[in-house]
């Protein structure tokens, strides 16, 4: 159990002693998911810190306006949303499915607040983590530029994705994207023909699939060099 929860971030730094005390004093659950079951529900309160330790996740997350659905791949480390356990709607913003059999590491909320909140590593770590979300979705925000539509649309995608990282599927019909980035339909369906011939996307028929997200960034980030 000590090695399963060096692996995650908010434990790192902290000693063997440290961690063994809080197994003594706290409540940790470990439960086994098979695959295609649902872990955690769109809108559900989020009341407990959930972390995978083994196997991966699928999350989809559909708009508010029930016009698009993003779904992800996710890997080990990943907490489930953090930052939806406080402030104005405490809620998961995504559902999550376990993808393959996969271990999840659940900690009441109460538990961070009388056990873990004593140990400074942890609250160090956790605070950075957030801060961190915080200050790349900020950046995503504020940094924003008139963009290629291409680039456009990678960082449609980018602002709203869980990770930055691993598989994605983008399910929404051509004229919604094209109203949401106030763009024409032809040009968008031209940007996404681009992406896909350089192999960095896969078109079906009202979705758009991207094997592997980092590339893609990388792509936006070598073509914004260039400018």
């Amino acid at each position: 159990m000590y090695e399963s929860l060096m692996c995650l971030p908010y434990f790192q730094g902290m000693s063997k002693d440290e961690i063994t005390s809080i197994l003594d004093k706290v409540k940790l659950v470990f439960t086994r998911h098979a695959d295609g079951e649902r872990i955690a529900t769109q809108g559900s309160p989020c009341n407990c810190l959930m972390l995978l330790v083994r196997g991966s996740l699928t999350s989809k997350c559909v708009s508010p306006d029930g016009r698009y659905t993003l779904i992800e791949e996710l890997t080990i480390p990943f907490a489930f949303e953090p930052y939806s356990l406080f402030g104005l709607s405490p809620t998961y913003r995504s559902s999550y499915y376990a993808n393959g059999e996969c271990d999840i590491l659940t900690i009441e909320k109460s538990y961070l607040f009388n056990e873990f909140s004593r140990y400074d590593i942890f609250l160090m770590n956790i605070m950075n983590l957030l801060c961190q979300r915080v200050q790349q979705k900020n950046s995503q925000i504020w940094n924003a530029r008139r963009l290629p539509l291409a680039e456009k649309i990678i960082e449609f995608i980018a602002i709203r994705a869980e990770s930055q990282d691993g598989c994605k599927t983008l399910q929404i019909k051509m004229d919604d994207l094209a109203d949401i980035l106030d763009e024409t339909r032809i040009n968008v369906s031209s940007a996404l023909n681009l992406l896909q011939k350089r192999g960095l996307i896969e078109l079906r028929r009202k979705e758009i699939h991207i094997p592997s997200f980092k590339l893609l960034a990388s792509y936006r980030q070598q073509t914004s060099s260039l400018e």
